[in-house]
């Protein structure tokens, strides 16, 4: 599992452990921030995040004041997407002395910043893409590639009903939405896929990369924010 693979890696190579400020829920993120001012963040779920149930409000209190390591093993077994949400932000968070430049050098991975080196869109030029999770970068993505089909566990909240002169019409326009029970064919015949972090969230990222097994597969968002070797 990509989550214990990170937490197996902490526990061995970080040395200076800080401890559990404060944990931030609400709709959109969860964010944890550490006493060095360390801070990891990580996108929730749409249901049930903004007003979490008291038994959760109560066992996320347990970790403040604990080191970041000990809270990690509080949440070994976190199963619950909101739980999830805070194990992937304090991962996050500890992740950060691993993060440089000069780090992630060694170990041969490839920095880049900005617009001018790194573009999704171009990246995907002219081909047939999955887009799991419909994000922000769907119009964009579809704006360069072939053919776009955008997988959801909840695709009718993406739906839109358009009414004009012309009549009426069903939305997006831009992408074919689909399923995630029904998306395995579309990933097989896809160039490019292309995984929202927010599936370290739900459980699903694993079974994904499995299923993408041989594709080229860009992983994106600040939910999937720690360093990469778990990934590969």
């Amino acid at each position: 599992m990509i989550l214990d693979q990170a937490c197996l890696f902490l526990h061995q190579e970080l040395h200076e452990i800080s401890k559990i400020r404060e944990i931030v829920i609400n709709p959109n993120f969860t964010g944890v921030l550490l006493e060095d001012d360390d801070m990891g963040m990580a996108m929730n779920v749409r249901k049930g995040s903004g007003n979490p149930a008291e038994t959760f409000i109560q066992a996320i209190e347990t970790l403040i004041g604990l080191d970041g390591l000990t809270g990690l093993d509080r949440l070994a077994k976190a199963a619950d997407p909101l739980l999830l949400s805070v194990k992937v932000a304090l991962i996050n968070a500890m992740s950060k002395p691993f993060m440089t430049e000069e780090y992630l050098h060694t170990g041969g991975y490839i920095t880049a910043q900005g617009r001018d080196h790194y573009s999704i869109k171009e990246m995907v030029k002219h081909q047939t893409v999955v887009i799991v999770g419909f994000g922000g970068n769907v119009a964009k993505i579809a704006s360069r590639a072939a053919r776009v089909y955008v997988t959801e566990l909840e695709p009718e909240r993406f739906y839109s009903t358009v009414v004009n002169a012309k009549g009426r019409s069903k939305g997006p326009f831009c992408a074919n939405l689909i399923h995630a029970r029904d998306a395995e064919p579309y990933f097989r015949k896809a160039d490019s896929i292309i995984l929202t972090g927010s599936t370290l969230v739900t459980g699903t990222m694993e079974d994904i990369l499995e299923k993408c097994h041989g594709k080229r597969v860009i992983v994106y968002g600040m939910t999937a924010g720690f360093f990469p070797a778990p990934l590969f």
